[in-house]
């Protein structure tokens, strides 16, 4: 009976300090892109959380359906035609407030690296 009351313990025990550091990376980030799948700001739209420096693929439902998108203020994008902000050929600044009908690259973006301005 104790050997099932600790196992139990310790499973709740082990459940938790596994499942925290996943919650609170998710809620981890330094600031956010808007972005949209229509010109000025309309479609679909999510607020899309980014961590300073860090390479991220938009999300698979934004993936080259991208034509407006703006960051926060204070912050900077730079928007990548490949996946992992490969080739910086392919790559355009975004600064706040950001672009409400993209010419160049729209519905063409995969990636984002982000910085304060």
């Amino acid at each position: 009976m104790q050997f099932k009351l600790a196992f139990a313990a310790l499973a709740s025990v082990l459940a938790i300090a596994t499942a925290a550091p996943l919650e609170e990376r998710a809620a981890q980030v330094d600031a956010h892109i808007y972005i949209c799948t229509d010109d000025n700001f309309g479609g679909d739209c999510t607020n899309y959380g980014f961590t300073s420096g860090v390479c991220s693929n938009f999300p698979s439902e934004f993936q080259d359906d991208i034509s407006s998108l703006g960051p926060d203020a204070g912050w900077y994008c730079n928007v990548y035609l490949d996946y992992y902000c490969n080739n910086d050929e392919s790559s355009l600044r975004v600064d706040y407030p950001g672009i409400s009908a993209l010419g160049w690259g729209n519905d063409a973006f995969s990636s984002l690296q982000c910085y304060r301005t």
